[in-house]
């Protein structure tokens, strides 16, 4: 099981150094993370685009923060984003890999489209037919690790500073 997670901030986030975790007020990422999920692949709306998404990243969930992490949010779930497994799609920004992706959750995901992903619809439980569908449909994209958006690359440290920096 992964997490389908809808955010509009993440590439502002990922610009200001703002990674590690995705907070909500809603207790529902507390359920999800006692699933125990392997990744966060994160969604957002492209401009312009009402009713499409586009996937912008796969992260690797992390039982515990691996950067400092000071957030309001009462509920948090961590990723480890010096990983090599958490990247950003480069090239899931095209007409063509916004209608896949859509198409691909449209069907699955219906009452979070119909709600625009506010609230819980934003959050939501892939199941592992439907992981293995998405992993195979974006095989062959262009990806980069993470990190390399993050504008101050310098700013983003592991907590355990004999962490090895990847």
């Amino acid at each position: 099981m992964d997490i389908f997670y809808y955010s509009q901030k993440l590439e502002q986030d990922l610009k200001n150094g703002q990674v590690g975790y995705f907070g909500s007020n809603s207790t529902k990422i507390l359920e999800l993370s006692e699933r125990l999920p392997k990744r966060i692949w994160v969604f957002k709306t492209p401009k312009g685009m009402k009713g499409s998404i586009q996937l912008l990243g796969s992260l690797l969930v992390s039982e515990e923060p691996r950067v400092a992490v000071q957030t309001s949010y009462p509920h948090i779930i961590y990723y480890d984003p010096f990983s090599p497994e958490s990247v950003m799609f480069t090239d899931s920004g095209t007409m063509h890999r916004v209608q896949e992706v859509s198409a691909y959750f449209q069907y699955r995901f219906h009452s979070a489209f119909s709600a625009n992903f506010q609230g819980d619809a934003g959050l939501q439980a892939i199941e592992s037919n439907v992981v293995r569908g998405l992993e195979s449909l974006v095989a062959d994209w262009g990806k980069c690790q993470m990190l390399e958006r993050v504008r101050d690359r310098k700013s983003v440290q592991p907590i355990n500073p004999f962490a090895q920096n990847f």
